[in-house]
């Protein structure tokens, strides 16, 4: 994809970015909200106001803000659409894994992942991420929500509102049914290690449009959690000559914590503007590094608590 056609994507907007298989009627819910942006990096020129010819005293100008272009600006700072909330809750562990990312392939040792991990004990509760309607809960006997049977072992699949789904796999208890209404932070069941599973854990997607089967339709779910307190997320998009996902390695630091290490979006995960999310990093600058075709590229960004942060890098730039 070329700097141009990704431009065209990246205007504000894009930053809003299973028992019983027959459909069952979506319930009535709100909209989902508009992301606002709340710093402008660099700061722009406000339009130029045309001057009144009236001899009436002129009233005062309303002075609107020029949105942040993440194409011109080091770095965007945005509310982002954080209405998830954690499908673990403390005292058990409410972190995503931090070794096996959405998009990535821990250094080639494993299959694309199209969700998150969150490592906690066999039978630890796993809950509703946002309210909504099962619209599957039990064995994957059936090739429904993945190319393959029993993939995902015990599973439940919700609908939210505006086309967005969440699945939670290898369940070993499920205490919902399919057309059940359930609430945000409900019981849907208990970790286990079902289906595809090495060891138990909660595996968790997100997933936008149809009917939520499409495997293929994932979304980083690191962008849609809500951060834990004091902490926000860093999206990374990287405009490059290559025509596919690339993983690579890129290096998160500040002067106040060790580095983080991450990965980007492997092949197959073209759908994804992005080519990386990273949530719960404390508020602070942090710099980013990494290198494409021998060259390194590194830049200084701001996390705002509660906030989303996006930069853009164009190779050759």
């Amino acid at each position: 994809m070329n700097a141009a056609g990704l431009k065209y994507r990246l205007v504000p907007s894009i930053f809003l970015m299973l028992a019983s298989c027959a459909p069952i009627q979506a319930a009535t819910e709100a909209t989902l909200p508009t992301p606002t942006q709340t710093k402008i990096s660099p700061s722009q020129t406000l339009p130029v106001l045309s001057t009144s010819t009236s001899t009436a005293t002129p009233l005062p100008p309303t002075i609107t803000s020029v949105p942040c272009d993440p194409l011109t600006a080091d770095f965007c700072i945005i509310d982002g659409n954080f209405i998830l909330q954690r499908p673990i809750l403390p005292p058990a562990n409410a972190s995503v894994d931090i070794s096996y990312r959405y998009g990535t392939t821990a250094k080639q040792a494993r299959d694309p992942h199209h969700g998150v991990e969150f490592m906690s004990k066999f039978g630890t509760p796993v809950h509703a991420a946002g309210d909504g309607e099962v619209v599957f809960a039990g064995l994957d006997e059936i090739a429904i929500y993945s190319p393959w049977r029993i993939f995902y072992g015990n599973v439940v699949v919700i609908r939210h509102a505006n086309e967005l789904y969440t699945l939670y796999a290898h369940l070993s208890r499920i205490d919902v049914f399919a057309g059940q209404q359930v609430m945000a932070g409900e019981k849907l069941g208990e970790i286990g290690q079902t289906g595809a599973a090495i060891g138990s854990h909660l595996h968790f997607e997100v997933r936008r449009g149809g009917d939520g089967t499409d495997y293929f339709s994932t979304e980083n779910p690191e962008r849609w959690l809500i951060p834990k307190e004091g902490t926000g997320a860093l999206s990374i998009t990287l405009v490059t000559a290559r025509e596919m996902k690339f993983e690579r390695d890129i290096v998160i630091s500040s002067d106040e914590r060790l580095p983080i290490y991450v990965f980007t979006y492997t092949k197959g995960f073209e759908h994804n503007v992005e080519d990386a999310v990273i949530t719960d990093l404390p508020a602070g600058i942090y710099k980013i590094a990494f290198y494409e075709m021998g060259v390194m590229y590194e830049r200084q960004v701001e996390v705002r608590a509660g906030q989303l942060t996006e930069t853009l890098f164009v190779a050759g730039q």
